[in-house]
């Protein structure tokens, strides 16, 4: 499990400390550096694992990515389990990882950008990917089928669930977002592709949270099963009630407290308020979960505040800004 990372020089990071636990909230303003926090993350699994290349597609080179008042190179120090690395860029996008091998995680990962209601989804045909589910979920039907009979934790088995396994259990929580609901999926694999079914109708012709919400508890559920996984969920409120939102933030509460870990970025006052109940409510939860709100300084760099949560839901401090538009629109109106 990824511990903690310090950022040096990269985007708007001249030099920041995160801690994370099974569960990580990142939440702030437009463009602090939510993002920047997860792209980072990214950067170090392709160091890790494709060992040619750190950069992501789309963002540019280093010398964009440089924090412009950061003289030394970008690096990233990171501690995985109690391993620590140091992972140094030059301006000529080369890098290098400094100290012991550690056993860096799979991110499973679920951009703010994902596919919402859609006829048709591509399936990936290489078959050391299919169980893969991609950024934006373009492959999150062959995924959910890839794993469909494995045997959740009994901690995450719905009560309304009809068995144990991850599609029972997808199908039961989808009944939360949607009640009376009914999921199911087709895979043709002459074409590459695949389609979702809700109560026999095309996605398109439901509710959009419904197909933003499916990439969203399936990864969730499905990071519990993976060994040395992370799961990195951008916006999950999307296109959700609050009702739902709540019932969301429950399911990631119980999937960080089997072991799971989480990292997810969000604007929202309900999942906010849902993952402070559940520390409340789920034993054990409040020492697990870490929050951090995000601001910029006068000159665009992070400020990274992080207050404890205790086990009754209660910040040990408030920062100005996290949360607060509620009361603040309420006490107009009084």
């Amino acid at each position: 499990m990824i511990k903690n990372i310090n950022i040096s020089g990269f985007k708007s990071f001249l030099e920041n400390y995160i801690e994370f636990g099974n569960l990580t909230l990142l939440t702030g303003l437009n463009s602090s550096g939510k993002s920047s926090i997860i792209q980072a993350l990214l950067m170090l699994e392709k160091a890790y694992y494709e060992k040619n290349n750190i950069l992501l597609d789309n963002h540019g080179n280093i010398k964009e990515l440089k924090n412009p008042h950061h003289k030394e190179s970008i690096n990233f120090s990171i501690y995985v389990d109690d391993v620590e690395n140091t992972i140094i860029i030059d301006d000529d996008d080369h890098y290098k990882i400094e100290g012991n091998s550690i056993n860096f995680p799979e991110i499973i990962y679920i951009s703010a950008n994902r596919f919402g209601p859609t006829n048709i989804l591509p399936i990936f045909n290489n078959s050391a990917r299919k169980n893969k589910v991609g950024k934006n979920g373009e492959n999150m039907i062959q995924f959910i089928d890839y794993y469909a009979d494995c045997i959740l934790d009994d901690s995450l088995n719905h009560p309304n669930s009809e068995g144990n396994t991850l599609l029972f259990n997808l199908r039961a929580w989808l009944k939360i977002i949607s009640p009376n609901v009914k999921f199911d999926y087709h895979l043709d694999h002459k074409s590459d592709s695949s389609y979702a079914l809700f109560n026999d109708h095309r996605s398109t012709n439901v509710g959009f949270g419904l197909s933003y919400s499916l990439s969203v508890i399936s990864t969730l559920l499905i990071g519990t099963i993976i060994p040395n996984s992370l799961t990195i969920i951008e916006n999950p409120e999307a296109h959700l009630h609050p009702r739902g939102q709540a019932e969301l933030a429950k399911l990631i509460s119980l999937c960080s407290n089997v072991g799971s870990q989480i990292i997810i970025e969000t604007h929202s006052d309900h999942i906010f308020d849902s993952l402070r109940v559940a520390c409340k409510e789920v034993t054990n939860f409040s020492e697990k979960f870490k929050l951090h709100w995000l601001t910029l300084d006068e000159y665009g760099n992070t400020k990274i505040n992080s207050p404890q949560v205790d086990n009754n839901g209660k910040l040990d401090e408030w920062p100005v800004g996290l949360f607060d538009q509620f009361e603040i629109n309420t006490s107009k109106l009084l």
